[in-house]
């Protein structure tokens, strides 16, 4: 079974990714959903690309590929964390 709702973070300089996994509709709509209020919230939209591994799993990666917005992707990926209430992520 896929995992659901783990995160996991890649970093180099310059450019910063968290993925999170789904392994059913209701955790990928709440990933989605979290995605799309916390943009709102912070005016902020990173690269969101959306990848299915079968009929109900996949994940979603978020990527931040600009210098200056790093902080701010940071801050993003852990408010993404505190709203799906994923406590640990892969680095």
């Amino acid at each position: 079974m896929a995992r659901d709702l783990c995160a996991s973070m890649k970093m180099e300089e310059g450019y910063m990714m968290m993925s999170v996994d789904y392994n059913n509709d209701e955790s990928r709509a709440k990933i989605q959903a979290a995605i799309s209020k916390i943009e709102r919230e912070m005016k902020i939209y990173p690269s969101v690309l959306r990848k299915s591994i079968s009929d109900t799993s996949g994940n979603f990666s978020i990527e931040f590929e600009v210098d200056n917005v790093l902080r701010e992707g940071g801050n993003f990926c852990e408010m993404l964390m505190k709203e799906l209430n994923i406590q640990d992520c892969l680095v």
